[in-house]
Order: C-alpha cells, then structure tokens, then sequence
C-alpha cells in the first residue's frame, strides 16, 4: 500500500501545516538561474535538484513584502527559515508531478491566459493588453508563462492528491447533528481564588518551602516586581462628587452647595479620625453623585496615575486625616477625605518572601478543595435537581447558563474550549448533572444539560450537501499537508544553510 494510500484512510487526523500562506509565492517564484558549480550559491538539494540562492533572495523578498510590515531581525530570521523550507517543499511536488507524468499542455495555457480579465480588451483576449500587462509587471511572455505553467502544475498535483478523499455519509450526518443541534447548560463556576484561603499553612510549612525553593520565590518575586512590589506613592482617599458634567447643571450653584458640604466635612475633622470618617461617609450618601456613594465614597487605594491630578494636588495640599476643599475637576466639584498617603517604596524580597511561599503552597494544594467542594456540587445538585445555592452561596459561587450554542463552535460560552465536555454532552439527558467537573485556566465548572434543540431530521435533505462539501474540502486540505509533510520526510532532503541576523544566510556545520 502507498503512503499516499495509508493517508486517505486516516485523513481525519488534524494535519501539520506547512508554511502557511507562502504557499502561494512559491507557485509565482521563478525558475531559472539556478548555480549548480558554487557550493554558498546552493541553500538545499532535494533528490539532486538545487535550491539556489537567487532563487532564495526572490522568494524572500516577495514574502516580506507580503507580510505588510518592517519586520525585526528575529521575525526575518524566522520568514527565512520557513521560506526555504516553502521551497523545499515546492520542489518535492515538481518531483511527484515528474513522477506521476503530469503536465500542463500548451493548450492549457493558452486557455487560462485567455480567461484572465486583465487580459482582455471588450471581452476578448487581446494581445496589446497582455503584452502591456506583463511589461508592467517586470514580465517577458516566455517567462510568464513559465510561471503560469508551474502554477498549474502545483494545483494538479495538488487536486489528484485529494481525489481519493472522500467522507461517509454517517460523518455528514455526524457533522450536521453537531452543528445543528442546540444546547444550553446551566453551570456553577469554581475559581480557584474562592478556596485559596482555605488551605492550611503553618509557619513550619511555609519555612521549608522557602529554604527549599529559593529560586522558584525569587523568580515569582521577579515575575511581579513591577506589579506588587515596586509600589509606587499612594493614596487611601473618600470622595464627595457633585456634577457639573450633565446638561442643565448650575455651575455657581453646585459650587455653593459643594463648599458648604466641604465644610461641614471639614468641621468633623476636627474630632478625630473615627468622627471624619463617620461623617464624611454619611454626607457622601446624602450628596456625592458617584458609584463610590452607597460605600460612604470610598474610594479605596489608588496610585497617582489612577487619579485626576487635581485631586492628588488636593491630597497632598490637605494631608493626612484632613478634608480638602471643593475643587474642581473634568466632572464636577469634587471633596476629599484623605485617610492615609504612602510614600514609594520597593518591598524587598525577604519581607516578601513568606507571602509569596503561603501563595505557592496554596496554589498547589488547591486544586484538591476545588475538585472535593465540586463533588459535593454534584452530589447534591443531581439529588434534588436543583442548584445547591446553600453551596453555591457559601463559597460566593457565580451561577450562570450558556445560553444556546452547537457542539460545533469554538468554544463553548463562558467555560472557554472544552473538548471532553463536548463528547460528555452527546450522551447526556436534560436534566443530567454531569458527573465531573471541567476545567479552564484553573477554574472548575460543574455543568447541568438545561436544553436540548434537536434539529428536524426533514433538514438534513436541505443542509446536508453544503455540510458534505465544507467536510470534504477540510478533510482534503488536512490530506494534502500530511501527504506534502510526508513527502519531504521521504525526499533526500540536504539543507546547507541556517539563517542568522537579519534573515542571513550560514553554511551549516
């Protein structure tokens, strides 16, 4: 049996693509010019036929002007090496048409030139257009028709390669029940964070960790510099909003009212912290027309780039413990309560070390607390078949639905790419709780089948031939990278270059 044989009965197998969209320069790249006396003019040598360097800097300088961009030296290093790789490629399929005794006739040529509209003068053939045409784009008639013919030899090789792909009719069907039929999942989502906390660390575990792992602490500890431990200055303030952004706002009037609540803010200040606080708190519920009201105007921790830099003027003009004056800003007036102001500062690894050893130790152990609270999930929720809110609640467990999708998209709604939850669904009931949970990016799902839409079986007359002709076609592109990656394993394949620095060429040792 041939290889070529061996393939077509295993097509479904996902394919390793090769060269991706350089294909199509290597079917325009030109012929001619190859120097076989130089040994540094000859990148590779497939079956005795070389790949010369003319031919190479062609091909390299289409596709990087293909790629839209100024590429870096790394990215041109890599185009270089998928270039001749692209023709290496190439090669091996002018040698299995050579093989299989395919040509293209003159005919054939003549044909398609004929059938090109940049060709054509009122709907016909017309010479003066053609000659035009390829002098305009750097072409002599010769070679250009050279070029055409090599196109279409490529593409017969290509379509007898997948002419014996084909797919059954239980695949078709397979493919179109997948597409077709609706699916809606109701889910309890289980983030890891929700039982960090619950695993247990001693001071005895969290010293041996750190003397046993001082460089994986020191990497996480680098890994997050910037983000946790070079702190920059920052500001615990509250806030009073009064709006002058909105339409039909008085400006004077709002900045009457704003001062007099400034304050009266400012007055309780002067009781001590606990009595600011109480009382800027209660006027921003009764004033502030921000979010942050309902939470007394708190507006938490915030670094200067976080905030409007009048009201970081504002901050430090007050300082610790005291109210700002109403000032102005982009929405309003706005008031201050500035309860806590933190220099810049790096937190230095050894008093980082400890939290970040508790946070490792957590995160390797957590997934045990997931995966046993998520058997309770299921448990319980497959008894009753109902979700186990007083589960759910206790741990703060988000309850959503995916609303409808096929078994064939791309991912499945809000739980991310989930092959074994796909195959799971195909067998399951409405109602069902499915016995495990999934996974996604250390997040556990534990996922009930609310709905089902099976399609009508009538559609599948109407569906199922454009269904069978996008599975064909897949199944063939698949195909035809296994068998272009076959041939190359089988091709005496000599490489005599690597590329270095700016997509440059150097003989291999």
């Amino acid at each position: 049996m041939s290889f070529l044989d061996t393939l077509r009965q295993g097509t479904d197998s996902t394919a390793t693509r090769v060269l991706l969209g350089l294909v199509a320069v290597a079917f325009i790249v030109g012929i001619g010019g190859r120097n076989r006396n130089s040994r540094s003019e000859i990148y590779a040598v497939v079956d005795g036929q070389a790949i010369t360097k003319s031919e190479f800097d062609q091909t390299m300088r289409m596709a990087a002007r293909q790629s839209g961009k100024n590429l870096s030296d790394s990215e041109r290093n890599a185009l270089a090496g998928d270039v001749l790789e692209m023709l290496i490629v190439q090669e091996v399929l002018l040698q299995q048409a050579s093989d299989l005794n395919i040509g293209v006739s003159d005919g054939e040529i003549a044909r398609m030139l004929k059938a090109q509209p940049n060709f054509q003068k009122d709907g016909k053939f017309d010479q003066q257009t053609y000659e035009h045409e390829l002098r305009d784009r750097g072409y002599s008639a010769d070679r250009f028709e050279e070029l055409q013919r090599r196109d279409m030899l490529l593409q017969k090789v290509q379509e007898i390669a997948q002419a014996g792909v084909t797919v059954t009719e239980a695949e078709v069907r397979a493919a179109w029940e997948a597409r077709s039929t609706a699916y809606d999942l109701q889910y309890v989502r289980l983030p890891m964070l929700a039982f960090l906390d619950d695993v247990p660390v001693t001071d005895a575990d969290r010293d041996a960790f750190i003397a046993a792992n001082k460089d994986a602490i020191k990497k996480r500890y680098d890994e997050a510099f910037e983000q946790n431990y070079n702190l920059p200055k920052r500001y615990t303030l509250s806030e009073i909003v009064l709006r002058t952004d909105t339409a039909g706002a008085d400006k004077a009037a709002t900045k009457l009212k704003a001062d007099e609540i400034a304050a009266k803010a400012a007055a309780a200040s002067s009781f001590g912290a606990q009595q600011a606080e109480a009382t800027f708190a209660e006027l921003a519920r009764t004033y502030s027309e921000d979010l942050t009201a309902s939470s007394g105007g708190n507006m938490g921790q915030r670094a200067p780039a976080q905030l409007d830099p009048v009201l970081v003027t504002a901050a430090d003009a007050a300082g610790i413990g005291k109210v700002s004056p109403a000032v102005e800003t982009g929405r309003g007036y706005e008031i201050i309560l500035v309860k806590a102001i933190d220099d810049a500062h790096v937190v230095p690894l050894e008093e980082a070390e400890k939290d970040i050893a508790a946070a490792m130790i957590r995160e390797s152990k957590v997934a045990d607390l997931q995966r046993a609270y998520a058997a309770k999930i299921v448990e319980a929720w497959t008894a009753t078949h109902e979700v186990p809110r007083e589960l759910t609640e206790a741990k703060k467990l988000a309850v959503d639905e995916t609303g409808e999708f096929a078994l064939d998209a791309r991912d499945v709604p809000g739980l991310g790419a989930q092959p074994t939850l796909r195959a799971a669904l195909a067998g399951a009931k409405v109602g069902d709780v499915l016995p495990l949970p999934f996974e996604n990016k250390g997040t556990l799902f534990v996922v009930s089948l609310a709905k089902r839409m099976d399609p009508a079986p009538e559609d599948y007359a109407v569906q199922g031939a454009a269904i069978r002709g996008a599975l064909l076609a897949e199944r063939q592109r698949d195909f035809f990278e296994q068998w272009k990656t076959a041939l190359v394993a089988e091709a005496g394949v000599t490489r005599n270059v690597n590329f270095k620095g700016d997509g440059q060429a150097t003989e291999l040792e």
